[in-house]
């Protein structure tokens, strides 16, 4: 726990204010998600005094410039260092949701006088290390190559979770898919295993057969060889030789 979130658990009433103020003003804090958790903090939202208060650490947490300055007429009001900060939080974001920042629409967005204020503004980033990459004043744009994240609003939250119970039933769509596929592949290969048997065993029976039938047709062979046989002998002996009819 930091020391402005040390400072600020035992604060209330005008205390906390000028504390959150304090807090919000700090260069090296671009982070307010441990002090929004604060017991006191969430207290703040329960009265109509508190609750522009808790409104305005959560446009610090997760929120933008236009953000602030569409609501500052019932918001707490703010110093140079404050608008500073969010426009610094408000580069953030928008490093966030795109690779390439074009510094002419960022002159309104951050309600800078010149492109080149908005250069000094993004290099004021990349000193701080929330952001990193290159400037193309040429072609008018900041490049980004990396970004720090900020804190997760309430909505970002609803979001995330609509998007996760969509991803987990597209997922168990799938699944069901898959075990389909998987069961249509394994009684295939049962099918296929079955036949590759049939035709098996279906040779084996034919392998016999012609084995059968040759072994039939060599027996036959032979017996007609041996009737040839008998029968040739026979007709030799038909006629008696000379010596016996001397």
């Amino acid at each position: 726990m930091g020391d402005i979130v040390k400072e600020l658990k035992d604060l209330s009433g005008s205390d906390l204010q000028t504390g959150i103020l304090k807090a919000l003003a700090d260069p090296s804090r671009y982070s307010f998600g441990d002090i929004l958790a604060l017991e006191n903090i969430e207290k703040l939202s329960g009265d109509s005094t508190g609750k522009k208060w808790c409104e305005l650490l959560k446009i610090f947490a997760h929120g933008t410039l236009s953000e602030y300055m569409a609501k500052r007429n019932i918001l707490p009001e703010l110093k140079t260092e404050h608008i500073t900060k969010l426009k610094h939080l408000t580069i953030l974001s928008l490093a966030s949701q795109s690779k390439t920042l074009s510094y002419s629409p960022l002159v309104e967005t951050l309600e800078a006088k010149t492109v080149e204020e908005v250069e000094d503004l993004i290099t004021d980033c990349i000193r701080k290390r929330l952001i990193r990459g290159k400037h193309n004043p040429k072609a008018g744009v900041f490049i980004v190559e990396y970004s720090e994240g900020r804190d997760i609003s309430d909505e970002d939250l609803d979001e995330m979770a609509q998007q996760m119970s969509s991803w987990l039933k597209t997922s168990q769509e799938a699944l069901k898919v898959l075990k389909a596929k998987i069961q249509e592949t394994k009684l295939y290969h049962a099918n296929e295993k079955k036949r590759d048997q049939q035709l098996k065993e279906k040779s084996n029976q034919m392998k016999k057969m012609m084995e059968q039938k040759a072994g039939t047709s060599h027996q036959g062979r032979n017996r007609k060889r041996d009737d040839v046989n008998a029968t040739s002998g026979s007709e030799y002996n038909i006629f008696p030789s000379r010596s016996s009819i001397r």
